[in-house]
């Protein structure tokens, strides 16, 4: 199952002085671009006299976990290199770890490319025929990490920024992760409340919220109307089947 997500719309103009990239014509001369009080430090030049502004965009999906019941688990999976030893001679071997997320602060967690992060939602008490916990695994795509600082209006009333994975036991009054009102909100509702008691998410009925963020630098290409650009996840099975369920096709008789 995947879940995708595109953008497309009317950049955001400002108008300004710079008729011509001056950021582009410093690194033509294999120098950095000094350009701090330039037009362009806060955007981009898409058009003489005109500036697109850097932005991000924001999106979290709530999804209510049901595998072969309501009581689930999660583990983080991460990648990881092993030393040079006995157990790698060839120096190319390398090893997936799981690690139980057990309570909802522990469950707050961030990608990491560098261990190819994922997370797999399971049945503790549910396995396919060759023993595996029966779940699906969360495979996150490109993502971003917000730029407007912790002590930004937009963040304190948006916690759910906070980080990309987050776990929470399932209630039915929570179901707007930046509480009722996040525009008039002073963060004291959503996710980072709700998970403040730090309940047990181990065996439980919990709830699944994935993060994602979209930063957006314009390019020319992009002006006036921008061509849809793409984010997403997806929600794969592991070892909740014991062999590819797609190979469907019958027997001849």
């Amino acid at each position: 199952m995947e879940v995708r997500l595109d953008l497309t719309v009317i950049l955001l103009p400002k108008g300004v002085k710079t008729a011509v990239c001056s950021c582009c014509d410093e690194l033509s001369k294999g120098q950095n671009p000094a350009n701090a009080n330039s037009d362009e430090r806060y955007g981009s030049l898409v058009a003489p006299n005109v500036i697109a502004t850097h932005h991000q965009h924001f999106v979290n999906f709530r999804l209510d976990f049901d595998i072969d019941g309501a009581n689930n688990s999660v583990a983080e999976m991460n990648t990881r290199s092993l030393p040079a030893g006995p157990e790698n001679p060839c120096l190319n071997a390398f090893t997936m770890e799981k690690t139980l997320l057990a309570s909802e602060v522990a469950a707050r967690r961030d990608m990491s490319s560098q261990s190819s992060r994922k997370w797999h939602v399971f049945n503790p008490a549910s396995r396919n025929a060759l023993g595996h916990l029966a779940g699906f695994t969360l495979v996150p795509h490109e993502n971003s990490v917000p730029y407007a600082l912790p002590e930004a209006a937009v963040r304190q009333r948006a916690r759910l920024l906070d980080h990309h994975f987050w776990v929470t036991r399932f209630k039915p009054a929570e179901m707007n992760r930046a509480g009722y009102y996040p525009n008039q909100s002073r963060g004291v509702d959503g996710l980072h409340e709700w998970t403040q008691d730090d309940e047990s998410v181990v065996n439980h009925d919990i709830v699944v919220w994935h993060t994602m963020g979209v930063t957006h630098n314009p390019r020319p290409e992009e002006w006036p109307v921008m061509s849809a650009a793409h984010a997403g996840f997806e929600i794969v099975p592991s070892g909740f089947f014991e062999r590819n369920p797609a190979l469907d096709v019958p027997n001849k008789p």
